[in-house]
């Protein structure tokens, strides 16, 4: 059985990534209290100890608002730590799967976004984890890059955090109508659907390199919590808006809809947004 060591274990893609894997692998969960990935003589520490066939590398500082005004700690997790565990996981021949995001794109076109469409992130959160990528790609040639989109997911107990969906459906027991954005297009992403594509890609031996992965079908974070309510059997009134209306101190990408093409041709399924939220939502029951 191989064995997989996990950076961000407590995490929301970390707790899905651990709930699949354990089936089919052995794993090694770690966070910054077992390994603090922006030391690099402890990340040597334990990758040496443990010996893993892959790394996955899910740690990553996600918030994407702050990262503007924190960032020599955004970059020194996102960048710094992918290049320590590049480094080491190189320096054993260990391939690495490194998570990476729609943010490293401008934003500003209107087809699906290829591996090879050119990088320009419009936010530092979006330029530290372009920096991470470019730390793995120079250092250990094994390696998987996985951009995906929208992720969201089961939140682990105590988690500070929330997801999209988690925001609506609580903001629709506060409020009687809600406005969201209709002028960003993307397509969101299950973490259990995303599991199931890295478990694919370990298993088939896919060629090292970029990859894009996120729910089949481009949408609007508009159309998108309406799909929430539909499927929840909320009723609720729910108004387009535009990001102006909203402004943040980070600015987003309008369009990073991914192309998975590169994907489906290796072999690794893709299936609607709307199935994955329909999974979600009845885990939740």
């Amino acid at each position: 059985m191989k064995k997989i060591l996990i950076t961000g274990a407590r995490g929301q893609l970390g707790k899905k990534l651990a709930e699949i894997l354990a089936a089919d692998f052995e794993l090694v969960l770690t966070d910054s209290g077992e390994m603090d990935i922006t030391d690099r003589q402890a990340v040597e520490s334990v990758i040496t100890k443990e010996k893993p066939d892959f790394v996955i590398h899910a740690a990553a500082y996600t918030k994407v608002d702050d990262a503007e005004t924190e960032r020599q700690l955004a970059y020194k997790i996102n960048a710094i730590g992918s290049k320590n565990l590049a480094k080491t996981t190189a320096n054993l021949n260990i391939p690495i799967i490194y998570i990476s995001t729609d943010y490293v794109f401008p934003g500003t076109g209107n087809k699906p976004i290829t591996e090879n469409d050119p990088t320009e992130p419009v936010n530092y959160y979006g330029q530290t984890k372009l920096d991470g990528e470019n730390f793995i790609k120079k250092l250990n040639p094994k390696h998987y890059i996985i951009r995906t989109a929208w992720l969201y997911g089961e939140l682990p107990k105590d988690h500070p955090g929330s997801n999209f969906v988690e925001t609506m459906l609580k903001l629709a027991k506060e409020k009687p109508e809600l406005k969201v954005v209709n002028d960003q297009f993307g397509a969101p992403t299950y973490t259990g659907d995303l599991v199931l594509a890295i478990r694919e890609i370990i298993k088939k031996n896919i060629p090292y390199g970029i990859y894009h992965f996120s729910g089949e079908g481009i949408t609007s974070w508009y159309d998108f919590a309406r799909e929430i309510f539909k499927q929840s059997g909320i009723n609720i009134k729910i108004t387009p808006t535009t990001s102006d209306n909203f402004p943040r101190p980070a600015k987003r990408p309008t369009y990073s809809y991914l192309s998975k093409d590169k994907l489906k041709k290796a072999g690794v399924p893709v299936r609607p947004w709307q199935d994955g939220l329909r999974e979600y939502l009845k885990n939740r029951e």
